[in-house]
């Protein structure tokens, strides 16, 4: 069920009704069949799947659980050992699942292209498999609960069902946020009241992202697909233009389904950790990967950097280092590896196909590159006398990082990494910026959007100024009297369903994280 439906409306306004109603002791009961039947729209094979993962990782806990509580100070030793096998059990079985689905097709397809290349004419055989409906999401959410129990972080969860509930959710089930077991599972636990406030909060924030979804995102996605459909028909102008207004659509697209699944939770009283914090006001590449998509950016720092960080290989690097280098690099180099890994991981975890391999390891390099220069930077900055506070200076930075990170992003978009780098050069020369507005009508939008697409991206960069500035807008407008408040709902309604973009062939519901 696509969240930018009538369907999901109706289904969380009747969601909303009956768990009010519900006594408080059973409401997370009615979330769990709520969680289902939402889930049960992709059909019966998905629910199987996600059924799969919460029972593996629950009964694997439950072992975690019990070897804990059977060790003794003698008997430690044998027991991390234990431990260590079911959580590798609990990894392998989980990511393997995972694999299946998302990755064989293309890990088989380029099996067999090695065999034609060797003149093999066995192929290994292509399966028509279905992905479910937020696998990625739910998977690592899963995994993250299991090495937390594995790390005594917090007991495992006694009652099956209660964890069903934290694994399905229902408004975080296609594109995250991934939560930690000891911030949600504990909120979906309490009982919760009925609050008008609450209920308008949430609602607040559910039109925005319907308004970055429907109004930007699916407005620009049209130039976009042009553009990376046929960019040898567009000057380098036109193909440098779609490559940032690229990084706007996601941006609008993904935040907007969070704002969506973020403000449906909170309609149920339950907060959902933030997954942006305005990433484009970051000033390098390291500093927007920690304000974008931060529930992964954070699952891979504590589960995947920091143990690589902490391993017995890095540490033989680090003392190689500290005895054999000089200067920063003795310091930095340790920290090589587990940026190279986490982010060939992510690049992976976006998807199956050698522009997302690439993708992770053009992020990492650009992350090592800055921190290998850093010191080359400040000495720069220090010759030059670079007033490093200045308004412009920090302008700089933030169209420099946005410019480092678009290009990378068309590796991930382009549908192939020939194809990317062609389009990187050709957005190097054969600039016309005569017109511009009216070659962005060529590349389709008329003029009409043209002029829609400018008015909300100012709304939208006005409000993130103001949040990056501290200001609570969703409060401010709660703060105000009844009559404001209900105009600036009624407002924000009328603008997506005058500018959203609709039509004939149109589906407004395929959310571009929906497919990682």
């Amino acid at each position: 069920m696509s969240f930018i439906s009538i369907k999901f409306l109706l289904f969380l306004l009747v969601i909303v009704f009956l768990y009010y109603l519900t006594p408080k002791k059973y409401q997370w009961i009615t979330l769990l069949a709520a969680s289902y039947c939402f889930y049960l729209f992709g059909g019966i094979t998905p629910l199987i799947f996600i059924i799969s993962t919460t029972t593996t990782i629950y009964l694997l806990a439950r072992w975690l659980q019990k070897i804990d509580d059977a060790s003794t100070k003698e008997t430690r030793k044998i027991a991390k050992k234990k431990k260590k096998r079911v959580l590798l059990l609990g990894v392998l079985i989980n990511f393997g699942i995972l694999f299946m689905l998302k990755y064989y097709n293309f890990a088989a397809s380029q099996i067999n292209d090695m065999f034609d290349l060797f003149g093999f004419r066995k192929d290994a055989p292509l399966m028509n498999l279905v992905l479910p409906m937020g696998i990625s999401f739910y998977t690592f959410q899963a995994v993250g609960y299991l090495i937390d129990v594995y790390r005594k972080k917090y007991p495992a969860e006694k009652n099956y069902l209660r964890f069903a509930l934290f694994i399905s959710f229902f408004p975080q089930i296609i594109q995250g946020p991934i939560s930690r077991y000891d911030n949600l599972g504990e909120k979906l636990k309490k009982p919760h009241y009925f609050n008008y406030t609450t209920l308008l909060h949430g609602a607040e924030l559910m039109m925005w992202g319907f308004f970055k979804k429907m109004v930007i995102a699916d407005r620009i996605g049209t130039l976009v697909s042009n553009v990376y459909g046929d960019y040898s028909s567009y000057d380098g102008t036109q193909v440098l233009v779609a490559m940032l207004m690229y990084s706007i659509q996601i941006y609008t697209d993904f935040s907007g389904g969070i704002d969506v699944a973020r403000g449906a939770a909170e309609m149920l009283d339950i907060e959902l950790i933030e997954n942006f914090n305005r990433p484009y006001f970051a000033n390098s590449v390291s500093e927007q990967w920690r304000r974008w998509h931060m529930s992964l950016t954070n699952w891979m720092r504590d589960y995947v950097f920091f143990p690589i960080t902490l391993s017995k290989t890095s540490t033989r690097i680090g003392k190689w280092a500290r005895k054999n280098l000089q200067g920063n690099l003795r310091k930095q180099l340790p920290s090589y590896l587990p940026t190279f890994i986490v982010f060939t991981i992510i690049g992976i975890w976006h998807g199956a196909g050698w522009g997302y391999i690439v993708y992770g390891l053009y992020n990492s390099i650009m992350i090592i590159l800055g921190m290998f220069c850093t010191p080359l930077f400040e000495k720069m900055i220090r010759i030059l006398h670079i007033p490093t506070k200045h308004f412009l200076w920090k302008c700089f930075q933030i169209i420099r990082t946005y410019f480092i990170m678009a290009y990378g992003r068309c590796l991930a978009r382009a549908a192939t990494v020939g194809t990317a780098l062609h389009m990187w050069k050709r957005s190097l020369h054969c600039f016309n910026f005569s017109d511009l507005a009216h070659r962005a009508i060529g590349m389709g939008l008329d003029g009409d959007d043209l002029k829609v697409f400018l008015f909300a991206f100012l709304v939208l960069f006005t409000a993130s100024c103001m949040q990056e500035r501290g200001i609570r807008i969703r409060q401010d407008i709660l703060d105000r009297s009844l009559l404001l408040r209900w105009a600036v709902l009624l407002l924000g309604l009328a603008c997506i369903l005058i500018f959203g973009v609709y039509g004939p062939g149109f589906n407004a519901g395929e959310f571009i994280y929906r497919n990682f």
